[in-house]
C-alpha cells in the first residue's frame, strides 16, 4: 500500500524553521549535545576507516533517537542525550534501522566508484601534481568534463532524495518494505519541490553566514535544521503539523504513531 502524503505550498518551508527554532529554544543546550555526538562519530568514521562500517550502521540510529527526542519535547516532555541511544534497544524497528544502514552504505560505495570512474583523469592529475597546487588548478580544468559532473550531481541528487525521509518512515511509519520508503521519499520531494527548495535556500544560507565566522554558528544552526527537517516530516507524513507556537511556547503534536 502506499505511503500517504501532503503537499504543501513554498511558504511551508519557512514555518517549518519557525517551528524548529520553537523547538530548539526549549533545551538548547541538549539539542546541541546531542548533534555534537552525532558528528562526532562522522569524525571517527574519518579518523579510523575501520570504523566506517560500524558508524553508517549506527547512523540511522541516532537519527531516529534524534527525531525522537525532538517528539517527546513537543509533548512537553524533558529529553536527555541518552535519547540518541533509546532505538537500539527498541524492538520492532531496530531490524528496519539495520536494513536501512546497510542499503546507504551500499549507496554510498556505488556513489564513491561513480565518482572514481568519472573523475579518474582529474584525480591522476591531482596525484600528479599534489607539490604544485597552481599548476594542478590548472591542469585540473582542462579534465573535468560538465557532462560528467552533471552525472555525478543527478546521481547524488538521487542518493538524497531516496534516504532522506527514510529514517522517520521506518521508525514512526513503521514501513518494513524499503522499496516503499525510497519511493514516498522520491515522491516527497517531487510534490514538494517548492517548499523544500525553500528549507534548502534557508539552510544554505545559515551555511554560508557561518563560513566567516569560523563555522562556530554551525553548533546553533544543525540542530536546528535538523528539527526543521523533522517538522517537514510531520507536515507530509503525520496527522498533525507544528507550523507555530501557540500561546504557552509549546508547540503541540499529535503524537499518533507506532513506535
Amino acid at each position: 500500500m502506499a505511503i500517504e502524503q501532503r503537499v504543501y505550498k513554498a511558504q511551508a518551508g519557512v514555518a517549518w524553521f519557525k517551528a524548529a527554532w520553537h523547538i530548539f529554544k526549549m533545551q538548547p543546550g541538549t539539542f546541541i549535545l546531542m548533534h555534537a555526538v552525532m558528528g562526532g562519530l562522522g569524525l571517527v568514521a574519518i579518523f579510523f576507516p575501520i570504523l566506517q562500517i560500524a558508524a553508517g550502521l549506527a547512523t540511522p540510529f541516532l537519527t531516529a533517537g534524534f527525531y525522537q527526542a525532538i517528539l517527546l519535547r513537543q509533548q512537553g516532555k524533558k529529553i536527555t542525550v541518552a535519547e540518541l541511544f533509546a532505538p537500539f534497544g527498541q524492538v520492532g524497528r531496530r531490524l528496519g534501522l539495520f536494513r536501512l544502514g546497510l542499503y546507504q552504505i551500499g549507496a554510498g560505495i556505488l556513489l564513491a566508484l561513480l565518482a572514481s570512474w568519472l573523475f579518474k583523469d582529474a584525480i591522476a592529475v591531482l596525484e600528479q601534481y599534489a607539490a604544485q597546487p597552481e599548476i594542478a588548478a590548472q591542469h585540473l580544468l582542462n579534465n573535468l568534463h560538465f557532462s560528467n559532473i552533471v552525472l555525478f550531481i543527478s546521481a547524488l541528487s538521487f542518493y538524497l532524495m531516496c534516504f532522506a525521509y527514510a529514517v522517520p518512515l521506518v521508525y514512526f511509519h513503521g514501513t518494513a518494505n524499503l522499496l516503499e520508503v525510497f519511493k514516498a521519499s522520491l515522491s516527497t520531494f517531487w510534490h514538494n519541490m517548492a517548499a523544500i527548495g525553500v528549507y534548502g535556500a534557508i539552510f544554505t544560507g545559515l551555511m554560508l553566514i557561518s563560513v566567516p565566522l569560523s563555522f562556530i554558528p554551525l553548533f546553533f544552526i544543525m540542530p536546528i535544521c535538523y528539527i526543521a527537517f523533522f517538522v517537514s516530516f510531520q507536515a507530509m507524513f503525520m496527522s498533525t503539523i507544528v507550523v507555530a507556537a501557540p500561546t504557552n511556547d509549546m508547540p503541540t503534536s499529535s503524537g499518533r504513531f507506532d513506535a
